[in-house]
C-alpha cells in the first residue's frame, strides 16, 4: 500500500454519520438532535448511504465555532 493510499484511508473525502460522530466526539443521538434542529452539517445521499463531505464537516465546525460564545 502506498503512502497516498494509506493517507486516503485515514483521511477520507466523506464520512458516514457514525464516522462523523466519532471524529467529532459526539453521539449519534446528539447528531440526530442537531439534524432535527437544523444544526447538523449538510449531507449527501450516495445510493442508500448518507455521507458528510470533508468540506461540509469543516464548514460546520467553522459555523459552530462562530456561533459559540467566546469565553
Amino acid at each position: 500500500m502506498s503512502i497516498d493510499q494509506a493517507n486516503h484511508l485515514s483521511d477520507p473525502d466523506a464520512f458516514s454519520i457514525r464516522e462523523f460522530c466519532q471524529r467529532h466526539g459526539i453521539s449519534q443521538s446528539f447528531y440526530h438532535k442537531l439534524r432535527n434542529q437544523g444544526l447538523a452539517p449538510r449531507t449527501l445521499r450516495l445510493g442508500s448511504r448518507v455521507l458528510i463531505t470533508r468540506e461540509d464537516a469543516r464548514r460546520w465546525r467553522q459555523w459552530r465555532a462562530e456561533a459559540s460564545p467566546t469565553a
